[in-house]
């Protein structure tokens, strides 16, 4: 988790109202008051370039001074203007003013300071009070017990730890939240926060002011290290990825007799999936050849897990079996010996099946296996994403649960809400700020979680929301975001050609190198004289999508060679100028910059595409931390994206329905 408890840099705050400066920009008429005056004289001055803080000062107290002094005509004559224009004119000047570190100052620190001395700036004291975002707290921590090991992994002995409190700057939802948790070791508490609002920076609280009493899990080896590095080196916190996780319990069970002797551990398989299926024994079933058979049992194994179902169902084959599925008793049957033999110590000698932790997970709560208790309160990051059998596991944890996440931030689907939880909400970032307020909550209005509660930026954060109209005005710097492929394939071939230093996220690389093989054969059948209809499709579709020079790279000699190169002459991420990553791959990630390309919010193109371009769009908005770069018409794009998206989703329903034998609805 990547949140930011407090700025790099402090910006500088103008005595300057968002109302009073629209008023100018439309009808040319100044403020009405020598402070707010003063303050639009040094928006003026700081769109073209900023002078050094001290000096702004200084500039604020003389220029308020005169126009008090001069009672009209100095102000309009220094703030003449022509009128005419809107509200977007407004948002480019306060991105302007954003990208030189120079906000507005909030409404309520103007209308307390207006009221007070509408004609005299108030210098460092008006600065400090701007400053609101973050404040002192004290959190206390009442005297707990918990168990500690006398294993390697996990023991039973109890110990008790004394009272003690824990200072530091919050918002007052994080302050709330802190304090919630720290009453009631025991309980289950569902987080529910924005992206941006400061779990990570609750969660290094937590740890911080009680080593011993919390197990931190995360989904990645990134976030783990991320608040390893942190902590003091002999701090004794229990650090988990979710496979370290899932792993430590299945061991714990194992020890105290609940698996049967197996202990059913993260593995990858070593065998194909035709060796696979001959190891097992599995049979063909109709057409379909074992490593058919096995493939599509695995497809249904992996649904199944996701699901709450406590046993394989038809449905779970849908995807692989389509129309079959009225006939799916046979495969229900294969998937039930697989996973069985998932979980056969004989079986999985040398690593037959592959076992990951929802396998893990679903396996563990069918057989109702409790976590040790030594594990103290566990800290779930990124819970939108756990699957219901893990819900379930951790629901009966006695010494308490935390699950943080966003449901706005779970791709697909809807996030299973837990059985009894107390439900905590964190809406106020401490990552964007307020210029990125409607934007976000935009997206939030486009998704189809109910109504949200509005996301709240910071007062005193500057993130400039910057709109282009050509691709080629973003900054050569920072964070390139991309909702296709293909887009992001050709930029980072001609951005590689240029001489930049480019970083492809590893997710997206990974996805790049699953598809890329696609067009690279097609290309090269249709230009052999060989069967060209899949090189054909290939071009129609992005001719469809705006995307007509994106078949001519392949058919230009961009071959498997030449993808090696290009490869190879990426950099790591902390040597790169930029990086590149698809929107949906960059959750947990901030930048100082960020460029959004159109495809962004011009995405849910392809049917097979299961998450939600809204999802997407909202996690990569929310990674900008000083400026966030997007076309002038991304929201009308992304809520045509999203209707696109929704007629999807409806069709896969109907298909369901048909292929589960049920009649299709009448109009």
């Amino acid at each position: 988790m990547s949140d930011t408890p407090s700025p790099t840099s402090s910006p500088l705050f103008l005595p300057l109202r968002e109302q009073s400066l629209l008023r100018h920009l439309s009808d040319g008429t100044p403020p009405d008051t020598p402070l707010e005056q003063a303050g639009l004289l040094v928006a003026m001055l700081c769109r073209r370039q900023r002078p050094p803080a001290t000096q702004l000062q200084r500039l604020l107290h003389d220029a308020c001074a005169l126009f008090a002094a001069d009672d009209g005509p100095a102000a309009q004559a220094q703030l003449a203007a022509s009128a005419g224009q809107d509200a977007r004119a407004l948002e480019a000047w306060l991105g302007v003013l954003a990208a030189q570190d120079v906000l507005l100052a909030p409404d309520e620190v103007m209308e307390a300071v207006l009221a007070a001395s509408p004609d005299a700036y108030p210098g460092a004291d008006f600065q400090t009070a701007c400053r609101i975002t973050l404040e002192e707290h004290t959190i206390h921590f009442p005297a707990t017990s918990l168990a500690e090991g006398d294993d390697e992994d996990i023991g039973d002995d109890e110990q008790t730890t004394h009272a003690t409190q824990h200072n530091g700057l919050f918002t007052s939802e994080q302050a709330r939240v802190l304090r919630a948790i720290a009453a009631n070791p025991d309980e289950l508490i569902d987080l529910q926060a924005y992206a941006g609002t400061g779990k990570g920076h609750l969660v290094l609280a937590l740890l911080q002011a009680r080593p011993g009493r919390y197990t931190y899990v995360a989904p990645t080896r990134g976030q783990v290290e991320a608040f390893r590095a942190r902590l003091p080196a002999d701090a004794g916190t229990r650090l988990l990825t979710q496979i370290e996780f899932a792993n430590a319990i299945a061991r714990h069970a194992a020890a105290n007799g609940l698996t049967g002797g197996f202990v059913p551990t993260y593995r990858q398989s070593t065998l194909t999936l035709r060796e696979a299926a001959a190891r097992l024994g599995l049979p063909a079933i109709g057409a379909r050849r074992p490593d058919q058979v096995l493939m599509i049992a695995l497809d249904a194994i992996n649904r199944w897990c996701a699901s709450s179902a406590p046993s394989l169902q038809a449905w779970h084959f849908q995807r692989s079996l389509g129309a079959a599925q009225l006939e799916a008793t046979p495969f229900i049957a294969a998937a039930e010996f697989v996973w069985r033999c998932m979980f056969d110590p004989v079986v999985q000698k040398g690593g037959c099946l592959r076992l990951d932790a929802g396998h893990i997970g679903k396996w563990l709560a069918l057989r109702a296996v409790p976590l040790p208790v030594s594990l103290g309160m566990v800290l779930v990051d990124e819970a939108h994403d756990l699957s219901p059998a893990w819900k379930q596991l951790l629901a009966t944890h006695v010494p308490g649960v935390v699950s943080l996440g966003d449901p706005h931030q779970r791709l697909s689907g809807r996030v299973q809400r837990w059985s009894s939880a107390k439900t905590l909400e964190m809406h106020q970032s401490v990552r964007q700020g307020r210029q990125v307020d409607a934007l976000v909550n935009q997206s939030l209005a486009l998704d189809d979680l109910g109504e949200p509660a509005p996301f709240v930026g910071a007062s005193d954060r500057a993130t400039g929301l910057r709109r282009y109209d050509d691709w080629s005005a973003v900054p050569s710097t920072g964070a390139r975001l991309y909702g296709s492929l293909w887009r992001m394939l050709l930029e980072a071939n001609e951005l590689v050609a240029r001489g930049a230093r480019v970083h492809l996220h590893p997710a997206s690389r990974q996805a790049l190198l699953k598809e890329v093989d696609g067009p690279i054969d097609a290309w090269r059948s249709a230009a052999a004289g060989g069967p060209g209809q899949r090189w054909e499709s290939f071009v129609q579709v992005c001719a469809k999508r705006g995307q007509a020079d994106i078949p001519a790279l392949f058919a230009g000699g961009f071959d498997a060679a030449a993808l090696q190169r290009l490869l190879g002459q990426l950099v790591d991420a902390d040597e790169a100028s930029v990086v590149l990553c698809l929107a949906q791959h960059a959750k947990n990630l901030q930048f100082a910059t960020v460029s959004m390309a159109p495809c962004c919010f011009d995405s849910g193109h392809d049917a097979r595409a299961l998450h939600s371009p809204v999802r997407a769009a909202y996690v990569a908005i929310t990674r900008a931390q000083q400026q966030l770069w997007l076309p002038g018409d991304a929201m009308e794009q992304l809520q045509l994206s999203a209707q696109r998206h929704d007629r999807a989703v409806d069709e896969r329903r109907r298909q369901r329905r048909l292929a589960s034998g049920y009649p299709p609805p009448r109009r």
